[in-house]
Protein backbone atom coordinates (compact mmCIF):
# COMPACT_ATOMS: atom_id res chain seq x y z
CA UNK A 1 0.00 0.00 0.00
CA UNK A 2 2.99 2.56 1.18
CA UNK A 3 4.86 1.26 -2.70
CA UNK A 4 1.65 2.00 -4.34
CA UNK A 5 1.16 5.54 -2.85
CA UNK A 6 4.48 5.87 -3.44
CA UNK A 7 4.18 5.19 -7.13
CA UNK A 8 1.04 7.64 -7.30
CA UNK A 9 2.81 10.07 -6.07
CA UNK A 10 5.47 10.11 -8.30
CA UNK A 11 3.17 10.03 -11.11
CA UNK A 12 1.88 13.09 -9.86
CA UNK A 13 4.54 14.97 -9.46
CA UNK A 14 5.63 14.21 -12.96
CA UNK A 15 2.51 15.35 -14.19
CA UNK A 16 3.11 18.45 -12.46
CA UNK A 17 6.36 18.74 -13.72
CA UNK A 18 5.28 18.26 -17.26
CA UNK A 19 2.45 20.89 -17.09
CA UNK A 20 4.86 23.14 -15.29
CA UNK A 21 7.62 22.67 -18.28
CA UNK A 22 4.85 22.87 -20.76
CA UNK A 23 3.61 26.27 -19.55
CA UNK A 24 7.53 27.70 -18.60
CA UNK A 25 8.80 26.73 -22.11
CA UNK A 26 7.67 28.15 -25.64
CA UNK A 27 7.74 27.14 -29.27
CA UNK A 28 9.34 28.34 -31.69
CA UNK A 29 7.75 30.92 -33.83
CA UNK A 30 6.34 28.87 -36.96
CA UNK A 31 9.54 29.03 -39.54
CA UNK A 32 6.50 28.74 -42.23
CA UNK A 33 5.64 32.71 -41.36
CA UNK A 34 8.46 34.54 -41.28
CA UNK A 35 10.25 35.93 -41.90
CA UNK A 36 7.35 38.72 -41.59
CA UNK A 37 6.28 41.74 -43.97
CA UNK A 38 6.30 45.03 -42.66
CA UNK A 39 3.04 47.32 -42.87
CA UNK A 40 5.02 50.47 -41.93
CA UNK A 41 4.40 52.33 -44.91
CA UNK A 42 2.24 54.76 -44.48
CA UNK A 43 2.76 54.74 -40.35
CA UNK A 44 6.17 55.69 -40.12
CA UNK A 45 5.71 58.14 -37.45
CA UNK A 46 2.93 56.76 -35.36
CA UNK A 47 3.57 54.47 -32.35
CA UNK A 48 1.06 51.51 -32.59
CA UNK A 49 -0.29 49.92 -29.46
CA UNK A 50 -3.41 47.53 -30.06
CA UNK A 51 -4.76 46.24 -32.81
CA UNK A 52 -7.80 44.59 -34.15
CA UNK A 53 -9.33 43.28 -36.84
CA UNK A 54 -12.58 44.78 -38.03
CA UNK A 55 -14.59 41.60 -40.05
CA UNK A 56 -17.13 43.64 -41.33
CA UNK A 57 -14.93 46.63 -42.74
CA UNK A 58 -11.90 44.10 -43.65
CA UNK A 59 -9.49 46.48 -41.76
CA UNK A 60 -7.01 46.52 -39.43
CA UNK A 61 -7.29 49.20 -36.92
CA UNK A 62 -4.92 50.22 -34.12
CA UNK A 63 -4.07 53.63 -31.79
CA UNK A 64 -1.17 55.61 -31.48
CA UNK A 65 -0.47 57.45 -28.46
CA UNK A 66 0.76 60.09 -30.29
CA UNK A 67 4.83 61.05 -30.89
CA UNK A 68 6.33 64.81 -31.39
CA UNK A 69 5.74 64.26 -34.65
CA UNK A 70 2.16 62.81 -34.70
CA UNK A 71 -0.59 63.13 -32.06
CA UNK A 72 -2.87 60.46 -30.36
CA UNK A 73 -5.39 58.95 -32.79
CA UNK A 74 -6.81 56.02 -33.84
CA UNK A 75 -6.09 54.67 -37.25
CA UNK A 76 -6.99 51.90 -39.96
CA UNK A 77 -5.37 50.33 -42.81
CA UNK A 78 -6.14 46.96 -45.79
CA UNK A 79 -4.11 43.82 -44.44
CA UNK A 80 -2.21 44.99 -47.21
CA UNK A 81 -1.16 48.19 -45.31
CA UNK A 82 -2.46 50.56 -47.98
CA UNK A 83 -5.89 52.96 -47.86
CA UNK A 84 -4.64 55.06 -44.61
CA UNK A 85 -7.66 56.48 -42.42
CA UNK A 86 -7.04 58.38 -38.99
CA UNK A 87 -9.00 60.25 -36.85
CA UNK A 88 -7.28 62.07 -34.07
CA UNK A 89 -8.34 60.80 -30.32
CA UNK A 90 -7.22 63.01 -26.87
CA UNK A 91 -5.57 60.30 -24.60
CA UNK A 92 -2.97 57.79 -23.86
CA UNK A 93 -3.91 55.40 -26.08
CA UNK A 94 -2.88 51.57 -25.63
CA UNK A 95 -5.81 49.76 -26.68
CA UNK A 96 -8.59 49.18 -29.10
CA UNK A 97 -11.43 46.44 -29.82
CA UNK A 98 -14.76 45.84 -31.55
CA UNK A 99 -17.51 44.51 -29.44
CA UNK A 100 -20.10 44.60 -32.11
CA UNK A 101 -19.04 44.85 -35.92
CA UNK A 102 -22.44 45.67 -37.17
CA UNK A 103 -21.99 49.23 -35.30
CA UNK A 104 -20.08 52.25 -36.05
CA UNK A 105 -18.13 51.97 -32.75
CA UNK A 106 -15.13 50.63 -31.69
CA UNK A 107 -13.63 50.63 -27.43
CA UNK A 108 -10.23 52.27 -27.34
CA UNK A 109 -8.28 51.44 -23.84
CA UNK A 110 -6.34 54.34 -22.67
CA UNK A 111 -3.85 54.27 -19.31
CA UNK A 112 -3.50 57.58 -16.78
CA UNK A 113 -6.48 57.39 -16.53
CA UNK A 114 -7.52 53.53 -16.82
CA UNK A 115 -10.77 54.11 -18.63
CA UNK A 116 -12.44 52.77 -22.06
CA UNK A 117 -13.85 55.37 -24.75
CA UNK A 118 -16.73 54.58 -26.74
CA UNK A 119 -15.68 55.89 -30.37
CA UNK A 120 -17.78 56.15 -33.58
CA UNK A 121 -15.95 55.97 -36.51
CA UNK A 122 -18.70 57.39 -38.49
CA UNK A 123 -18.63 61.19 -36.39
CA UNK A 124 -14.86 60.86 -34.99
CA UNK A 125 -16.07 61.76 -32.01
CA UNK A 126 -15.80 59.74 -28.34
CA UNK A 127 -19.52 59.19 -27.84
CA UNK A 128 -19.21 58.05 -23.63
CA UNK A 129 -16.30 56.94 -21.68
CA UNK A 130 -15.96 54.49 -18.83
CA UNK A 131 -13.78 54.72 -15.74
CA UNK A 132 -11.62 51.39 -14.68
CA UNK A 133 -9.63 53.06 -11.90
CA UNK A 134 -11.25 51.84 -9.27
CA UNK A 135 -10.18 48.01 -9.94
CA UNK A 136 -7.28 49.08 -12.16
CA UNK A 137 -4.12 50.37 -11.03
CA UNK A 138 -0.40 49.80 -12.00
CA UNK A 139 2.96 52.19 -11.63
CA UNK A 140 3.04 54.77 -13.59
CA UNK A 141 3.28 53.85 -17.55
CA UNK A 142 2.08 50.12 -16.41
CA UNK A 143 -1.76 50.93 -16.40
CA UNK A 144 -4.35 49.62 -19.21
CA UNK A 145 -2.39 48.35 -22.03
CA UNK A 146 -4.46 45.50 -23.94
CA UNK A 147 -8.08 45.18 -24.51
CA UNK A 148 -10.21 42.75 -26.35
CA UNK A 149 -14.02 42.13 -26.39
CA UNK A 150 -14.77 38.38 -25.69
CA UNK A 151 -18.17 37.48 -26.96
CA UNK A 152 -20.95 35.32 -24.94
CA UNK A 153 -24.13 33.62 -26.26
CA UNK A 154 -26.83 35.24 -23.97
CA UNK A 155 -25.10 38.05 -22.65
CA UNK A 156 -27.19 41.41 -22.12
CA UNK A 157 -24.82 43.12 -23.69
CA UNK A 158 -22.85 40.89 -26.27
CA UNK A 159 -20.01 39.55 -23.96
CA UNK A 160 -17.77 41.27 -22.26
CA UNK A 161 -14.32 43.30 -21.75
CA UNK A 162 -10.95 42.23 -20.85
CA UNK A 163 -8.71 44.88 -19.86
CA UNK A 164 -5.00 44.04 -19.68
CA UNK A 165 -2.88 45.33 -16.80
CA UNK A 166 0.87 45.86 -17.91
CA UNK A 167 2.10 46.00 -14.30
CA UNK A 168 1.89 42.44 -13.26
CA UNK A 169 0.13 40.64 -16.22
CA UNK A 170 -3.42 40.76 -14.52
CA UNK A 171 -7.13 40.89 -17.00
CA UNK A 172 -9.65 42.28 -15.81
CA UNK A 173 -13.33 41.42 -17.01
CA UNK A 174 -15.48 43.99 -17.04
CA UNK A 175 -19.82 44.48 -18.49
CA UNK A 176 -20.20 47.74 -19.79
CA UNK A 177 -24.02 49.10 -21.13
CA UNK A 178 -22.91 48.97 -24.67
CA UNK A 179 -26.31 47.45 -25.85
CA UNK A 180 -28.51 48.15 -22.78
CA UNK A 181 -28.32 51.96 -23.23
CA UNK A 182 -26.67 54.20 -25.60
CA UNK A 183 -26.22 56.67 -22.62
CA UNK A 184 -24.68 55.43 -19.22
CA UNK A 185 -20.96 54.67 -18.57
CA UNK A 186 -21.79 52.36 -15.59
CA UNK A 187 -18.87 50.03 -15.16
CA UNK A 188 -19.86 46.33 -13.55
CA UNK A 189 -16.35 44.35 -12.44
CA UNK A 190 -16.76 40.68 -12.71
CA UNK A 191 -13.61 39.03 -12.11
CA UNK A 192 -9.82 39.11 -12.89
CA UNK A 193 -7.03 36.72 -13.06
CA UNK A 194 -3.27 36.69 -14.24
CA UNK A 195 -2.74 34.08 -16.95
CA UNK A 196 0.83 33.35 -15.85
CA UNK A 197 1.35 34.00 -11.88
CA UNK A 198 4.40 36.76 -11.64
CA UNK A 199 4.75 37.27 -15.41
CA UNK A 200 3.99 41.20 -15.92
CA UNK A 201 4.34 42.95 -19.42
CA UNK A 202 1.18 42.28 -20.72
CA UNK A 203 0.77 44.32 -23.60
CA UNK A 204 -1.43 42.97 -25.92
CA UNK A 205 -4.41 41.09 -25.99
CA UNK A 206 -7.18 39.69 -29.37
CA UNK A 207 -9.73 37.19 -29.03
CA UNK A 208 -10.59 34.95 -32.11
CA UNK A 209 -14.38 34.57 -32.33
CA UNK A 210 -14.59 31.97 -34.33
CA UNK A 211 -12.27 29.67 -32.68
CA UNK A 212 -13.15 30.88 -28.79
CA UNK A 213 -9.42 31.60 -28.07
CA UNK A 214 -7.88 34.68 -26.45
CA UNK A 215 -4.30 35.78 -27.57
CA UNK A 216 -1.96 37.56 -25.76
CA UNK A 217 1.45 39.52 -26.13
CA UNK A 218 4.25 40.14 -23.79
CA UNK A 219 6.34 42.48 -24.92
CA UNK A 220 9.28 41.93 -22.03
CA UNK A 221 9.47 37.96 -22.57
CA UNK A 222 8.33 38.27 -26.44
CA UNK A 223 6.12 35.73 -25.68
CA UNK A 224 2.61 34.79 -28.19
CA UNK A 225 0.14 32.98 -25.30
CA UNK A 226 -3.03 31.45 -26.69
CA UNK A 227 -5.07 30.76 -24.03
CA UNK A 228 -9.17 29.71 -23.18
CA UNK A 229 -10.90 32.96 -21.97
CA UNK A 230 -10.55 31.58 -18.91
CA UNK A 231 -6.53 31.70 -19.22
CA UNK A 232 -5.82 27.97 -19.84
CA UNK A 233 -2.42 27.45 -22.01
CA UNK A 234 -3.44 26.11 -25.40
CA UNK A 235 0.11 26.80 -26.93
CA UNK A 236 3.05 29.54 -26.75
CA UNK A 237 5.59 30.51 -28.80
CA UNK A 238 8.51 32.39 -28.64
CA UNK A 239 7.78 36.11 -30.85
CA UNK A 240 9.77 37.69 -33.39
CA UNK A 241 10.82 41.66 -33.00
CA UNK A 242 10.40 43.72 -29.93
CA UNK A 243 8.27 46.83 -28.68
CA UNK A 244 4.76 44.51 -29.09
CA UNK A 245 2.17 46.29 -28.06
CA UNK A 246 -0.82 44.40 -30.38
CA UNK A 247 -2.12 41.76 -31.66
CA UNK A 248 -5.16 40.84 -34.49
CA UNK A 249 -5.71 37.47 -35.83
CA UNK A 250 -7.72 36.72 -38.50
CA UNK A 251 -7.79 33.03 -41.50
CA UNK A 252 -4.31 32.90 -42.22
CA UNK A 253 -2.68 35.95 -40.66
CA UNK A 254 -0.60 37.06 -37.57
CA UNK A 255 -1.04 40.75 -37.04
CA UNK A 256 1.74 42.36 -34.50
CA UNK A 257 1.68 45.81 -33.18
CA UNK A 258 5.15 47.08 -32.38
CA UNK A 259 5.28 50.44 -30.72
CA UNK A 260 8.42 51.35 -32.40
CA UNK A 261 6.52 52.11 -35.30
CA UNK A 262 5.50 49.13 -37.65
CA UNK A 263 2.43 46.24 -37.67
CA UNK A 264 4.26 43.12 -38.96
CA UNK A 265 2.03 40.66 -40.84
CA UNK A 266 2.90 37.15 -40.04
CA UNK A 267 1.24 34.98 -42.84
CA UNK A 268 0.48 31.35 -43.04
CA UNK A 269 -0.22 31.28 -39.26
CA UNK A 270 -2.26 29.14 -38.27
CA UNK A 271 -4.78 29.42 -35.48
CA UNK A 272 -4.94 27.64 -32.49
CA UNK A 273 -8.31 25.40 -32.95
CA UNK A 274 -11.97 25.60 -30.76
CA UNK A 275 -10.76 24.73 -26.96
CA UNK A 276 -13.38 21.67 -27.30
CA UNK A 277 -11.40 20.22 -29.51
CA UNK A 278 -8.33 19.97 -27.70
CA UNK A 279 -7.94 17.08 -25.19
CA UNK A 280 -7.00 20.27 -22.32
CA UNK A 281 -4.10 21.93 -21.24
CA UNK A 282 -3.20 18.07 -19.49
CA UNK A 283 -2.58 16.53 -22.90
CA UNK A 284 -0.63 20.07 -23.92
CA UNK A 285 1.42 19.51 -21.16
CA UNK A 286 1.88 15.59 -22.01
CA UNK A 287 2.68 16.16 -25.55
CA UNK A 288 5.14 18.22 -24.60
CA UNK A 289 6.84 16.28 -22.74
CA UNK A 290 6.54 13.32 -24.84
CA UNK A 291 8.09 15.91 -27.66
CA UNK A 292 11.46 16.16 -25.13
CA UNK A 293 11.77 13.25 -24.00
CA UNK A 294 11.64 11.69 -28.57
CA UNK A 295 14.30 14.76 -28.63
CA UNK A 296 16.67 13.61 -25.49
CA UNK A 297 16.27 10.34 -27.13
CA UNK A 298 17.25 11.59 -30.43
CA UNK A 299 20.57 13.28 -28.70
CA UNK A 300 21.27 10.19 -26.83
CA UNK A 301 21.79 8.07 -30.07
CA UNK A 302 23.66 10.68 -31.95
CA UNK A 303 26.01 10.68 -29.18
CA UNK A 304 26.70 6.94 -29.62
CA UNK A 305 27.16 7.38 -33.05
Amino acid sequence: MVRRFHRLRCVAAVAVGAMHLAVATAEPFPATALPGTSLNSQIGNYEPSGLVWHPRLQRLFSVSDGSAAVPARVFSLTAPGTGLQYWEVAGDLEGITVANPATDFVYVGTEQPNQIKEFNLTTGLVTRTFDLDPWMSGASGSGLEALAFVTQAGHPEGGSFYAGLQDGGVIYRFSLPIVSSTTSTAVSFLDSFAPVPGRSDLSGLDYDASAGVLYAVYDGPNYLRAMTTAGDLLREWDLPGSNQEGVAVRAGDLFIAEDSGDIVRYAPFTAVPEPGMLAGAGAVAAAGLAWRVRRGRQRTVARKW
